[in-house]
């Protein structure tokens, strides 16, 4: 085989990198927010005239929750510029303003270490309506964007002990499987091509800040520690972000360097669990301000994470622990008012022991494999990017290397009555996967303060993935299947789109992106000893593909607390192809394209007093030519176009804060998710429902918010639910799953600069069966069961410096 590049060539990005640059170093201008304003805003709490002074001026004000900073109400009349009108509404706060860029402030309260012990009464839980979003790639807040968005906020990301499977109960139709850390994928707004990860692309785009982490790998299971918020973007999203976001984009948004003062935190945890061993945690956090308009902020954890499934044929112990560790390390140099440079470096190294799947009679934690199926996956991203905030707009170009590196294994001995050989009946398979992304971006947004807003931007990028399956005989050390294949993604893309507020409350907004895919493909397979397959071959292929997406979209904001809102858009996924040696088989050596398209009509309500809000969508989802990764019978991958499918549903979110001190939400997802046409060449497919993906989702939630002895103390509950659903499409075997119920509680409490917390998970001890496949040679053979982890308690100190 050929020696593969390893050094990404992005493409022709030279050119434009240079001529944007230009653009970007060209002469300062005056920054939007240092204009005038006339502001005659009457006394009302913190977090209303901040939304007022931010509607007005078309800054965006990000941090802590306003009513934390415990401000004096006060009227603001007059003229000034916005960032003076700011400072002013703070002045004698617990809070100070930081400004992030041109357009851009956050607050921040005073660190806590030299903070006096509050005395008055609790205050109410932070608004996520007050948070900048990112996602939806201009300057936009949740209740004033027109399309379904989530976001999750602290306290919910303090207590570093997070990750997307546990965030999920606080985002309506957002699912994520149960496989085992690191092999999770992530599915939004009821559709699932298929449990299994395989040669398709992400139906879900996961980013951490402007960065693609994930191509058509699993989550790589990042530990959530120092992050600002999660924001998700739900329905299909091919005009901002092309394929890979088919059904939504996830965006991790960390906490970025401070250039004005130090901070630091520590802490510790320790977890037991009903069943296994103890676990551990740490973690910490470094902001470093340097000379020159410069900072550093450095994050790093270590965790092991016990086991709880006991392989009685192994050991006699829990035999899945897994081990993480990594760090995160970000760098921010205001190099003038207007020019800002960032990097951020992110490694993280996960490795599991083996997997937690059950299968027999032996009870929920119990087994006897006679091979451990282990599972590593090394994470490395570097993230550079250069920001140009003028007064006709922001400047960004952002660019992107990732490396991923996936290692699994299996138990393969059910495919033993395909080997064309004599073997001891005791065969392993494993699969290496090597994934080297490489993008550039560069993007201007119009400024938010005028009736014709806009953006526009390239996009480029080079995906390079090696794939390594192997077959053996563990006591001969025969080869039964050696497979040495390659690909080369090649994506340039250009993309705009234009919002236009034609009349008072009125807004119509229409998006378009066109790209051009290139697709090759060479694999050379060798040492075959299966029934019906060739010894050896190779596949060689190309695909082009030229696709356009859009987004059209019309608002109607009647009041401040009411929006109403239609859209229409749609996603894709380029064709690949299937590479195999065998001989008598219906399955085509290409897959095709997939398209989905969506029509949405949703609602925003808030209560004029703050303390009700509501967020509903309604959708369809047309989805033709499904891609779905499946099983050929001896348990080897294999890409299909199933079918043509839809789904029709709704979702909720709703909070409700009847007193300060206590907060109550709700969200839920109703759908109705089918093939309607099957492909004909395989007539077992199910034609009901679609893969983990449940009719009905509901999670319930509480905060609850007390002093006790002068210390704040904050309390917290999460009961989910979600009903059964098929695992697969039933190409060999239709396999479902029943619902099942989990319940989660929390309670920390303030002690000056330490926090300290106690968690519990699966609170009631729920042995329910949450994902019915772990093992793919082995599915057709005997019922597979995934249990809910064990009830396991977490204590956690964390000391803020």
């Amino acid at each position: 085989m050929p020696a593969r590049r390893q050094t990404p060539s992005i493409f022709a990005a030279g050119l434009l990198t240079a001529s944007f640059c230009t653009s970007l170093l060209g002469a300062p201008v005056a920054r939007a927010s240092d204009r005038a304003y006339d502001f005659n805003l009457p006394p009302s709490p913190l977090p209303q005239a901040l939304m007022s002074l931010a509607a007005r001026s078309g800054i965006s004000i990000g941090g802590v929750d306003p009513v934390q900073c415990e401000a004096t109400v006060r009227p603001l009349k007059g003229r000034f510029s916005a960032n003076t009108a700011l400072r002013k509404l703070v002045v004698g706060s617990r809070c100070r303003v930081e400004r992030i860029d041109a357009v851009t402030f956050r607050l921040v309260r005073e660190t806590r270490a030299t903070q006096p012990r509050p005395v008055a009464g609790p205050t109410p839980p932070p608004s996520n309506d007050d948070i900048p979003l990112i996602v939806v790639r201009h300057p936009s807040r949740l209740f004033d964007t027109p399309a379904g968005v989530s976001v999750v906020a602290p306290p919910l990301l303090s207590g570093n002990d997070t990750d997307l499977s546990s965030l999920a109960p606080h985002v309506a139709g957002m699912t994520v499987t149960n496989l085992g850390p690191g092999r999770d994928k992530i599915f939004l707004r009821g559709v699932s091509d298929s449990v299994l990860t395989g040669r398709t692309q992400s139906m879900v785009g996961l980013y951490l800040d402007d960065t693609p982490i994930t191509y058509n790998a699993p989550d790589p299971d990042l530990l959530l520690v120092d992050m600002a918020h999660l924001e998700v973007l739900k329905g299909p999203q091919g005009n901002l972000y092309g394929q890979g976001a088919l059904s939504g984009v996830v965006r991790l948004v960390t906490n970025k360097p401070q250039l004005d003062h130090f901070e630091a935190e520590a802490g510790v945890a320790l977890g037991t669990a009903s069943e296994g061993k103890p676990s551990w945690r740490t973690t910490g956090m470094i902001n470093l301000p340097l000379p020159g308009e410069a900072a550093l902020r450095a994050v790093i954890w270590d965790e092991k994470s016990a086991g709880f499934i006991k392989d009685e044929a192994l050991t006699k112990n829990a035999s899945n622990d897994t081990e993480r560790s990594g760090g995160r390390f970000s760098f921010k140099w205001q190099a003038t008012p207007t020019l800002t440079l960032d990097s951020t470096v992110m490694v993280q190294d996960l490795r599991s022991s083996n997997s937690q799947y059950v299968v027999g009679r032996m009870g929920p934690y119990r087994r006897a494999l006679s091979l451990a199926e282990p599972h590593d996956n090394i994470f490395q991203n570097l993230a550079l990017g250069l920001t140009r905030d003028t007064s006709s707009g922001t400047w960004r170009l952002a660019l992107n290397r990732l490396s991923h590196k996936i290692h699994s294994g299996y138990d393969a001995q059910p495919i033993g009555r395909y080997v064309t050989i004599p073997n001891s009946g005791v065969l392993f398979f494993e699969e290496d996967q090597t994934i080297r992304l490489s993008s550039v971006e560069a993007s201007y947004v119009s400024p938010p303060d005028r009736p014709v807003r806009w953006l526009a931007g390239v996009f480029a990028a080079r995906s390079e993935e090696s794939f390594t399956p192997l077959l053996i005989d563990v006591f001969t050390r025969r080869t039964l299947y050696d497979e040495d294949r390659s690909d080369r993604i090649d994506d340039v893309a250009a993309f705009a789109k234009v919002t236009w507020d034609f009349a008072p409350k009125w807004s119509l907004s229409v998006g378009l992106r066109a790209q051009r895919s290139r697709h090759r493909t060479l694999s050379d397979i060798a040492r075959v000893r299966l029934v019906d397959y060739a010894q050896s071959g190779r596949i060689t292929g190309v695909i082009n593909a030229t696709p356009v997406t859009h987004e059209l979209m019309l608002s109607y904001q009647p009041s401040t607390t009411l929006m109403l809102y239609a859209l229409s858009s749609d996603g894709f996924r380029t064709g690949g192809f299937n590479t195999t040696t065998a001989q008598k088989t219906i399955i085509p050596a290409t897959y095709e394209g997939d398209r989905l398209h969506s029509i949405e009509a949703g609602l925003k309500y808030r209560a004029p007093d703050g303390r009700l809000r509501v967020d509903a969508a309604l959708y369809n989802i047309e989805w033709r030519d499904i891609q779905s990764d499946q099983l050929r019978a001896t348990g080897l991958p294999v890409t299909l176009n199933i079918g043509d499918g839809r789904n029709t549903g709704i979702e909720l979110e709703g909070g409700w804060r009847p007193f300060d001190t206590l907060t109550m939400q709700v969200r839920t997802q109703f759908s109705d998710p089918n093939l309607y046409r099957t492909n004909p060449v395989y007539p077992k497919v199910l034609e009901e429902g679609m893969p983990y993906i449940s009719p009905r989702m509901v999670s319930l939630s509480t905060q609850w918010r007390r002093r006790l002895w002068r210390l704040p103390f904050e309390n917290a509950a999460v009961l989910s639910y979600r009903d059964g659903s098929p695992l697969n499409y039933g190409i060999t075997r239709v396999i479902r799953m029943k619902g099942y119920t989990n319940l989660d509680l929390s309670s920390s409490a303030d002690l000056g600069p330490y926090t300290i917390a106690l968690r519990v998970t699966n609170a009631t001890g729920n042995k329910s069966n949450s994902f019915a496949y772990g093992n793919p040679f082995a599915l057709d053979t005997a019922p597979q069961n995934t249990p809910l982890r064990p009830r396991t308690l977490w204590l956690s100190v964390n000391r803020h410096f």
